[in-house]
């Protein structure tokens, strides 16, 4: 028998496994294509990693001079919804691997509750909306050089999570900022409204799971109230035959492996989604920064 410590080093194992063939990678190792060359589809990341908004001042730290620089306001609020951000994203990762992990268990099982494969499977939806929220923060942060609480108070559009995006891309096509940071800005609409879809599904979709235990014993109080009510007389009950047997069996296998394959389809997606939507936030901000800032 298996110790603990065996039970989850083979989880994690597995789990990694899954994900690299999912092509669920963490948000850590987007940016490069080699150790030392950055990946010209993800420069935003490798930028992030390298150039942050605010630089760590070694030499204060290890004590061996005054700072250089006092940090603003809004490069200690960058900093910290940028770690944020990162933080959640490695978060649903693991439960996207572990959502992924109980689906091969679940598939096997169609008449099983399989409250695991959901549990993890609504972790997974909580903390990639929380990573959204945390993206947007970055955004608003950079371009708008205020506090998303700031952006979000003044009421209308400006709460709508693809507000800012579309203000911003419309509002440069005709400032001289450049085309470094347009084109980074340029394909923001399009990803965040994608985003915006999968969050207004989020209330449904966990509802749904947070009571598919309970309708499932609903439908069968429903049915036995409409086949009382409807029964006209006790009559001599016909068993199926085989072949009815098998083709409802089937037509259950069917539907239950399809329900799984789209709920874990919708997680993955969206953490790519965020993959995207990160990697040219970061790029714009760094252009911003970097050249027409200072």
């Amino acid at each position: 028998m298996l110790s603990d410590e065996e039970l989850a080093e083979y989880l994690d194992s597995k789990i990694t496994s899954l994900l690299q063939v999912h092509g669920i990678y963490d948000i850590g190792n987007y940016g490069w294509i080699s150790e030392d060359t950055m990946d010209p589809e993800s420069l935003g990341h490798a930028m992030w990693q390298t150039s942050p908004p605010l630089e760590t001042d070694w030499e204060f730290l290890l004590g061996n001079g005054p700072p250089k620089h006092r940090p603003t306001k809004i490069e200690e609020l960058l900093i910290v919804a940028g770690h944020d951000f990162e933080g959640l994203m490695k978060a649903s990762r693991l439960s996207i691997g572990l959502t992924l992990f109980y689906q091969s268990v679940a598939e096997k099982h169609p008449l099983s509750e399989n409250q695991y494969f959901w549990l993890h499977n609504a972790d997974a939806i909580f903390h990639l909306n929380m990573a959204s929220d945390r993206a947007r923060e970055y955004f608003v942060l950079s371009f708008f050089n205020e506090s998303v609480k700031v952006f979000n108070n003044r009421g209308g559009k400006h709460s709508w999570y693809v507000y800012p995006f579309t203000k911003l891309v419309g509002y440069y096509e005709s400032m001289p900022v450049g085309d470094l940071v347009k084109s980074a800005i340029a394909p923001l609409p399009n990803i965040a409204n994608r985003i915006f879809k999968y969050r207004e599904r989020r209330n449904f979709i966990v509802h749904d799971i947070a009571t598919k235990l309970g309708e499932t014993n609903n439908n069968f109080i429903r049915k036995q109230q409409q086949a009382y009510d409807t029964a006209e007389s006790p009559k001599t009950q016909i068993l199926p035959t085989f072949e009815e047997v098998k083709r409802l069996r089937h037509e259950v296998e069917c539907n239950h492996r399809e329900e799984l394959d789209k709920a874990s389809t919708l997680i993955k997606d969206w953490y790519v989604l965020l993959v995207m939507l990160s990697n040219k936030i970061f790029e714009a901000e760094y252009w911003l920064r970097k050249i027409y800032r200072f």
